[in-house]
């Protein structure tokens, strides 16, 4: 069972200001005060894992493992990139995901819709049109 501790307002709100996407506190703490400990999170994930919601896809063919998957924010001069792993997961340079907007929102800092945004780079379709394709 795990352990539970009481923080003040000042140090949960030194939490939410270090949160990347969707992180829960324990995994800002985990990230701030274990970095070398980012294995130990991916092979729980890995070690555990479900499909991830781009199975589908695998599943009927449309991507495949190690495709490549982009988003190009222009005004902003970036560039994210990301593949497609085993059991429809996706790797970023952060971390293992198994759902596309939490991939794309830990990449750019706030909400978005993984599905519209990440562009499949074999095909040059968005997750989106690729799902509703398969329909």
């Amino acid at each position: 069972m795990p352990h539970k501790i009481e923080i003040d307002d000042e140090v949960y709100g030194e939490l939410e200001r270090h949160v990347r996407g969707f992180e829960s506190p324990n995994d800002v703490l985990r990230r701030l005060l274990l970095p070398g400990d980012r294995s130990t999170v991916t092979h729980q994930k890995m070690s555990t894992r479900k499909p991830g919601r781009l199975f589908i896809l695998l599943e009927a063919g449309q991507i495949h493992v190690n495709d490549t998957l982009t988003h190009h924010q222009p005004r902003k001069h970036r560039t994210f990139a990301a593949t497609v792993e085993e059991n429809g997961w996706i790797r970023t340079e952060k971390d293992l995901y198994d759902n596309p907007s939490r991939a794309l929102a830990d990449l750019v800092g706030s909400q978005i819709d993984g599905w519209a945004n990440w562009v499949h780079q074999p095909s040059g379709r968005t997750l989106g049109q690729l799902r509703d394709h398969r329909k």
